[in-house]
């Protein structure tokens, strides 16, 4: 594990030495008038000397959300973003904070899915994807019009949502692995129409604000499928369909240059905390675990509110 960690230091420390060698070199780089017309280049525009690396506190920010993002998801498999997002929008903004969560939460599923792909449910996987697709193309346009407090408001909202999810689900697990009541016995018309809304409602926020798990964590847990089953899709549609978040969130400009510099500093962070939280699973007490996230969720969201509200 000390190796492991003074690995992802060390590449750090290289990628940090790198970008500083390259920074002093173009001292004018927003004022270059012959730099191509690209989206990916605009954040670069906007940044003076490219300010947002050698801020110690947004650096501190993004590699502070990594580590958590990665350690939660690999010890609890589940908050990656919802633990990420309101650090990186305290810090950020919106803009900003959203398609780096996104980009952070795309990274974590590209290297845990492949170890459950046998048990992935192939069906109901693609129509929810497909029935995702036109949700996310509306989420990536309200992430460029709509304004910063409403979409704080709303991402707040779902971090509370996600929040009494966790925690009523949680419950039943612990009053005697109640399980939710499976959509097989509602009949075939109101199944699919259930697929068909959840399809794109997820879609829709996943690309707005960044946070698509509660209403594709409930539709799953009522399909009647065994636990390998259920964590296999759901990583599988988390994968397939945060490309498809990213690509509608790139196709607004909202992949900027910005973007994806801190996201590739956050990497070895994002790195040492999935390695962290997977070591660290069965070694510390989940139940106890759950509930200091499930009040740092709480407290996140409530917080995400104020803000949107202008009371803070």
């Amino acid at each position: 594990m000390t190796d492991f960690f003074a690995q992802a230091a060390s590449l750090a420390g290289n990628l940090a030495a790198t970008l500083g060698a390259a920074i002093p070199a173009l001292p004018d780089l927003p004022n270059l008038p012959d730099l191509p017309d690209l989206p990916v280049l605009h954040g670069l525009r906007d940044l003076p000397g490219l300010g947002d690396l050698h801020d110690m506190h947004a650096l501190g920010a993004v590699s502070a959300a990594a580590l958590a993002a990665g350690f939660t998801q690999g010890f609890a498999g589940f908050g990656s973003t919802v633990i990420a997002l309101p650090l990186l929008v305290a810090v950020l903004g919106m803009r900003v904070a959203v398609p780096l969560g996104c980009l952070m939460a795309l990274a974590i599923n590209v290297a845990l899915v492949g170890r459950m792909f046998g048990h992935v449910r192939r069906g109901p996987l693609i129509v929810l994807l497909l029935t995702s697709l036109p949700g996310m193309a509306v989420g990536g346009r309200l992430l460029s019009v709509a304004p910063e407090a409403w979409l704080e408001g709303l991402l707040g909202a779902m971090v509370l949502a996600f929040t009494v999810f966790a925690a009523r689900t949680a419950s039943a697990a612990d009053a005697g692995g109640a399980t939710a009541p499976s959509l097989h016995a509602a009949g075939a018309p109101l199944r699919h129409a259930a697929t068909v809304a959840v399809g794109l409602v997820s879609g829709a926020l996943g690309a707005a604000v960044g946070i698509n798990g509660p209403p594709v964590v409930a539709w799953a847990m009522r399909q009647g499928w065994s636990r390998h089953a259920l964590k296999a899709t759901l990583a599988g549609y988390f994968l397939l369909a945060g490309v498809g978040i990213v690509g509608a969130q790139g196709l607004h400009g909202e992949l900027t240059g910005r973007v994806l510099l801190l996201f590739c500093a956050g990497l070895p962070a994002l790195a040492a905390g999935l390695y962290g939280g997977q070591l660290c699973f069965g070694r510390l007490d989940e139940a106890a675990f759950r509930k200091v996230l499930l009040g740092l969720f709480a407290v996140s969201g409530a917080g995400l509110l104020w803000r949107a509200a202008g009371l803070g």
